[in-house]
């Protein structure tokens, strides 16, 4: 019941997210979305494989990390951001790389702020 009930019942939120595509080095992308910009601390969601922000969870994930004062950001891995990569890379669960990308990113935008990773 624990499994069923979120993704069969659970309202998801409506939420003003900001899409960004990120370049990456190898001409690939990345599509995050952003919460609104706060002076806060910034909290970083990773969705589970095969996961994307339409997941039960994605949304009410974004929404808990926002009231706990924390500006979200949702990063899609390769291909599951209902857009083709332009490469034939997939993601999988050893690869860091991407990861790292977009750790790299945040930290160069918001060298002052702490930075939070939620991983599913």
């Amino acid at each position: 019941m624990q499994t069923m009930w979120p993704s069969r019942f659970r309202r998801r939120p409506d939420l003003p997210l900001d899409i960004e595509r990120l370049e990456l080095p190898d001409g690939d992308f990345l599509d995050v979305a952003w919460m609104p910009e706060i002076d806060a601390d910034i909290c970083l969601i990773l969705h589970g494989l095969e996961g994307s922000l339409e997941s039960h969870y994605a949304r009410t994930l974004i929404q808990a990390a926002t009231r706990s004062n924390k500006r979200v950001v949702f990063m899609h891995f390769r291909g599951c951001s209902g857009a083709p990569n332009r490469l034939a890379r997939r993601y999988h669960s050893g690869d860091t790389a991407d990861l790292r990308f977009m750790l790299e990113t945040i930290r160069q935008r918001y060298p002052d702020k702490q930075l939070h990773v939620v991983g599913v």
